[in-house]
C-alpha cells in the first residue's frame, strides 16, 4: 500500500495492478483482522488453561475422595463412641408424700431419698439411700439440707464416699429455726465406690412436698 493505492495479483494471470482504496477502511479491516487474530489467540490459550485445571482437578480428585472417606470414618468412630458412653444421672428428694421430721438417731444414718425425679442408669438405691458406681470416672453430686421446724437449730449432713467425709451442711446455732443449705463436690470414683448422705447422730432434719432436702449427680465423663 502507498499513497491510497494497493497492488493486486491476479491469482489466474499472474498480472499486478494497482487500485486505489480507501485509507480509512483499509485500516479498519487491519484492525477488524488484528482483533478476530487476537480472539482466536485468546480462545486457543483459555482452552489450554481450562484442560490444565481439569487435569490438576481429575489429578487430585483421589486425594480429595481419600480425605473425604477418612473423615466420614472418623466421624463415625466419635457417634459409636459417644452412643457407647454410660449415661448416668439421678436427682432425689426426701418424701413421696406428707411431712416429716427425720431424726435424731443415737449414731450417724444414711438418709433414704425416697422421691425419685429421675435414675438414669440406676446407679442410686431409693431402698437404701446409696449411689454405687459401676464405671470408673468422674462425678459431679449435689445436696441440700432444711432444719427443724418450731425447734432450736440442729442440723448436721454430710456427704459421704465409702466411709469418707467429703463436704457438709452444719446449723447449731440462732434463734430461727427455717433454715435450708446446699452444698457440692465432684468425685473421682472406682467401680463398686458409694455415695451417700449421712445425717449425723442426734441431729435432725424437716421435709413436706416442698422437697427441701434432696441429692443429686451425674457422671462428668469417664476415665
Amino acid at each position: 500500500m502507498n499513497n491510497g493505492t494497493v497492488v493486486w495479483r491476479c491469482i489466474n494471470t499472474g498480472t499486478y495492478s494497482r487500485r486505489a482504496v480507501n485509507p480509512d477502511r483499509m485500516r479498519s479491516a487491519i484492525v477488524l483482522v488484528g482483533l478476530l487474530a487476537g480472539l482466536a489467540c485468546g480462545r486457543c490459550n483459555g482452552e489450554e488453561r481450562e484442560r490444565g485445571v481439569t487435569e490438576d482437578h481429575l489429578g487430585s480428585q483421589p486425594n480429595l475422595s481419600s480425605e473425604l472417606c477418612s473423615l466420614k470414618a472418623r466421624v463415625e468412630r466419635l457417634e459409636n463412641d459417644l452412643k457407647a458412653l454410660p449415661k448416668v444421672a439421678f436427682s432425689v428428694a426426701l418424701r413421696e408424700s406428707g411431712a416429716i421430721t427425720l431424726g435424731p438417731f443415737q449414731t450417724d444414718t444414711v438418709i433414704q431419698y425416697a422421691k425419685v425425679f429421675a435414675n438414669i442408669g440406676n446407679y442410686y438405691n431409693p431402698s437404701t439411700g446409696i449411689f454405687t458406681a459401676r464405671v470408673k470416672g468422674v462425678y459431679f453430686f449435689t445436696f441440700t439440707a432444711y432444719n427443724n421446724v418450731e425447734m432450736t437449730p440442729n442440723t448436721n449432713v454430710v456427704l459421704m464416699k465409702n466411709g469418707e467425709r467429703t463436704v457438709s451442711i452444719w446449723d447449731k446455732s440462732g434463734q430461727d429455726a427455717n433454715d435450708n443449705a446446699s452444698n457440692a463436690v465432684v468425685l473421682q470414683l472406682e467401680v463398686g465406690d458409694s455415695v451417700f448422705v449421712h445425717l449425723k447422730a442426734n441431729t435432725r432434719v424437716y421435709d413436706d412436698m416442698g422437697h427441701y432436702n434432696s441429692f443429686s449427680g451425674f457422671l462428668l465423663f469417664v476415665v
